[in-house]
């Protein structure tokens, strides 16, 4: 809108001055100096402030604003993706009828602690065999109860298809030590993740 004080004087009743007034003839000020000025001056009263409060904020808005304030927090910073690794095609486990489940679900998660490792990465097959027979045969004798075996995941290989992970899962069904193997399963990504496999062992040979 064009010129809104001149329609605001037209809805008040109020003509605009058209006589303009220079500054050297405006009324001056019947005080020679500020210290007149501010001998003048008269402090307000209580009755002639104004004073306003802010808006109360009802009960139910602040629970609303609280409760969406501790979502917020709960979801920032966002957490890291996990895996669940048992949903995977390339997951495996196993064990015999004397074990519970419970205890394949300590093996799962990590909960037996780890006390030997063996990297059958880079071996042939015919090296992996003769390593996976030494190292279960020491395990077994020093009365290690739960031990990793790193086999790969067979990414690297020529055709795709891994090669040591199906051998090493065979072989610790039908191998030589299958008596002493109680369970086994797929590493937490932390040991390894599907490239290595926890193994459950009992110094003495189990049946079933």
């Amino acid at each position: 809108m064009r010129k809104p004080f001149l329609k605001l004087g037209e809805v008040f009743g109020v003509k605009p001055s058209q006589e303009y007034v220079h500054p050297e003839k405006a009324i001056p000020l019947k005080f020679n100096n500020w210290e007149e000025l501010r001998r003048e001056v008269k402090p307000l009263t209580d009755k002639n402030l104004v004073f306003s409060e802010p808006p109360k904020v009802a009960k139910v808005v602040k629970e609303v604003l609280s409760k969406r304030r501790d979502k917020e927090r709960s979801i920032w910073p966002p957490r890291p993706l996990e895996v669940y690794l048992p949903l995977t095609s390339e997951y495996i486990e196993g064990k015999k009828e004397c074990v519970s489940h419970e205890t394949l679900r300590r093996l799962r998660d990590g909960k037996f602690s780890v006390k030997a490792v063996l990297n059958l990465r880079r071996l042939t097959v015919e090296e992996a065999l003769l390593a996976l027979e030494d190292f279960f045969r020491k395990a077994i004798e020093l009365g290690y109860s739960c031990v990793l075996v790193i086999h790969g995941r067979g990414l690297s290989s020529p055709n795709g298809e891994p090669v040591l992970k199906p051998l090493f899962r065979s072989w610790l069904e039908k191998g030589p030590y299958r008596r002493h193997v109680l369970a086994y399963a797929s590493a937490r990504p932390c040991d390894g993740g599907l490239g290595a496999t926890y193994v459950l062992l009992s110094q003495r040979p189990v049946k079933k």
